[in-house]
């Protein structure tokens, strides 16, 4: 048997260049991150956390295989996950466009005030649940998954080796995902994205709307 070292570095690398690149877990750790507060972007990252956890357990128990057998079954993952993406983005829009009005009507408040209510706001007053089902809905999770983990289900692997790369996979979610929590929830990132706050709200929005397009076509 080949030594477990090897596989599991690459598996961890895979992943980690995987998960630099920018996703819709991405684009909501930074929604939150910068136009509400760290603790909403740390819950979202424990979301999705719990959600990658919840596909590695779906997947190293041989779930996966099944629905790659069934009919549409994949099809299906992508098309629920492409309109999803497309709520949030359609639905990030028009908050943009809502609050660009109220913002011309109504009196200037404090900036943690608008803060605050942005946050009581939309997906941003349940992070934690955002989190979770944007990983979970992620319709690429899945045959990343199967193609990176299944070098664990060879014959002589042992069944330690799958816990350890699953294991990492989260480790590395988390630390990613924190880390971008953390620093664009700085006090000098904040300030400088309130200058550019409707701009950078509407192009996530937007990067949710094509995504979530172009997984519906061609789903």
């Amino acid at each position: 048997m080949n030594p477990p070292g090897p596989l599991l570095a690459s598996i961890y690398g895979l992943y980690l260049l995987a998960v630099i690149t920018p996703g819709p877990n991405t684009f909501i750790v930074t929604r939150l991150a910068l136009s509400a507060t760290r603790r909403h972007a740390a819950w979202a990252v424990l979301g999705i956390a719990l959600g990658n956890a919840a596909w590695l357990c779906f997947i190293l128990g041989g779930v996966a295989v099944l629905l790659q057998q069934l009919p549409g079954g994949m099809r299906a993952v992508r098309y629920v996950g492409g309109l999803y993406l497309l709520y949030l983005g359609v639905r990030g829009l028009l908050a943009v466009r809502k609050a660009s009005k109220a913002s011309g009507a109504a009196p200037a408040v404090a900036p943690e005030t608008a803060l605050v209510e942005r946050a009581l706001a939309g997906e941003e007053a349940r992070p934690f649940r955002s989190g979770l089902f944007a990983s979970l809905s992620n319709p690429n999770t899945l045959p990343f998954y199967l193609s990176i983990l299944a070098p664990t289900a060879a014959p002589g692997i042992a069944l330690w080796v799958s816990v350890a790369a699953a294991a990492g996979i989260v480790s590395i979610a988390m630390a990613w995902y924190g880390t971008l929590a953390w620093g664009l929830s700085t006090g000098h990132v904040r300030r400088a994205y309130s200058r550019r706050e409707p701009l950078i709200r509407q192009v996530l929005a937007l990067v949710l709307v094509v995504y979530g397009i172009r997984l519906l076509v061609t789903g």
